[in-house]
């Protein structure tokens, strides 16, 4: 079963950017834009964890949190703030919040602080089989699909949506020839028959990226008269 969470912004940028990054992690997300309009949901019981922005048009975070607590629902909770002074912090954390977290900052430490909360509840477990499928390590390069990363030696490495998909199917079996046509077939989605030399400019600028020596390529390697592969064991 998924894990739920409540999002509560009344922001709706910061909302929508919020729940959609949360559903692509595999939560449940269920957004509100007002305190009050969310406080029956958050006194239900169903959710893992929430997010409240402290500041919002009538009740504000702070009350939210408090009317929740004292129903008894103890729910890891976070607080967003465009806020970081030392007061502000501590009304968040005699409010009942767990963590903290000021505006600006990214998903991903978000994410992080989460999945810390969760952990803490004993609602986070991880999963290794589904981490292994996520996560291909082939020498010092690291392709992480679930966070959409890579890194080669610790360092992360910036790639375009198509250099990432283009890797990512190399990586989906190290030692296997892609056929210039194969690759066209499943990134772009179509043969692009005629048109298999499109692909090799997209290889030369991931080695550029990912390569020590992109000359002398030890991670994606040329088959001659196929295409290209993902070395097994550079």
């Amino acid at each position: 079963m998924s894990l739920r969470i409540l999002i509560v912004d009344d922001d709706l940028s910061m909302r929508m950017l919020l729940a959609e990054y949360f559903r692509r992690l595999g939560f449940e997300v269920e957004e509100k834009e007002s305190a009050e309009e969310a406080l029956e949901h958050a006194v239900s019981g169903r959710f893992d964890c929430f997010i409240f922005d402290v500041s919002m048009p009538g009740m504000s975070g702070l009350e939210l949190l408090r009317r929740v607590r004292d129903r008894g629902i103890e729910t890891p909770a976070m607080f967003l703030t465009a806020h970081d002074a030392v007061d502000d912090k501590v009304a968040g954390f005699q409010a009942g919040a767990d963590d903290y977290l000021a505006k600006p900052f990214s998903p991903r430490e978000l994410e992080v602080r989460v999945e810390a909360l969760l952990r803490r509840a004993g609602k986070w477990s991880a999963k290794p089989e589904d981490e292994r499928k996520d996560r291909i390590e082939v020498g010092e390069l690291v392709i992480d699909k679930r966070r959409h990363e890579v890194t080669v030696s610790g360092s992360r490495v910036e790639l375009t949506p198509l250099e990432f998909h283009i890797l990512e199917r190399l990586a989906s079996e190290p030692g296997r020839a892609w056929s210039r046509n194969d690759l066209l077939d499943e990134v772009w989605s179509t043969e692009y028959e005629g048109y298999q030399r499109n692909v090799d400019p997209h290889i030369n600028r991931l080695r550029r990226k990912i390569e020590p020596d992109p000359k002398n390529p030890q991670y994606v390697l040329t088959v001659r008269g196929v295409g290209y592969k993902l070395n097994e064991a550079p």
